[in-house]
């Protein structure tokens, strides 16, 4: 097996030559391992700094974002209150003009129809009167005869001159 004592060995003169490098620039490698370790240290700390950092400002850009969200979600809801209050104001005016013009045309209405109802009446009387007027002389003509009616015209004509002598004393 493996005799520790021979110097015949090349496993052993590996193993002497190899402490021996490494107590020969053992030192420098383990300050140039160490320095390399270290910088690599330094450098994963510097980056976690950084991404700290980042993070602290991605908090706070998130934060100043989430107010700035807050804010426009206050301003739309008060815009969609503002629009709901002037959409009920025009609902109301747009009411009240309707009203009004069916009050308007209510009335026009009324006074029409008054109108054609002054006017039929007026029609009817003028008939009724012309039908009366008819009647009246068509009865006065055969139920009088000429002495009766000469009386009647003379006694019509004389009424006239007295209405008309009063109203001309009225007038003077």
């Amino acid at each position: 097996m493996f005799n520790l004592f021979d110097l015949n060995d090349p496993q052993i003169w590996v193993a002497v030559s190899f402490i021996l490098f490494f107590l020969l620039f053992g030192k420098f490698i383990w300050r140039k391992f160490s320095f390399f370790l270290d910088s690599k240290i330094d450098t994963i700390n510097e980056e976690i700094n950084l991404a700290n950092e980042l993070h602290q400002e991605a908090k706070e850009l998130l934060s100043e974002e989430i107010k700035k969200y807050q804010s426009l979600e206050n301003q739309i809801d008060s815009i969609i209150a503002e629009g709901k209050i002037k959409a009920q104001k025009l609902y109301n005016e747009s009411k009240d003009k309707i009203n009004n013009e069916i009050e308007k045309l209510e009335k026009s209405s009324l006074e029409k129809i008054k109108y054609l109802e002054q006017q039929t009446i007026d029609k009817i009387q003028e008939k009724v009167s012309k039908e009366a007027l008819v009647i009246t002389k068509k009865f006065l003509l055969e139920s009088l005869d000429k002495e009766n009616h000469l009386k009647l015209l003379n006694n019509s004509i004389q009424e006239v001159e007295n209405t008309l002598s009063t109203k001309d004393k009225f007038i003077q």
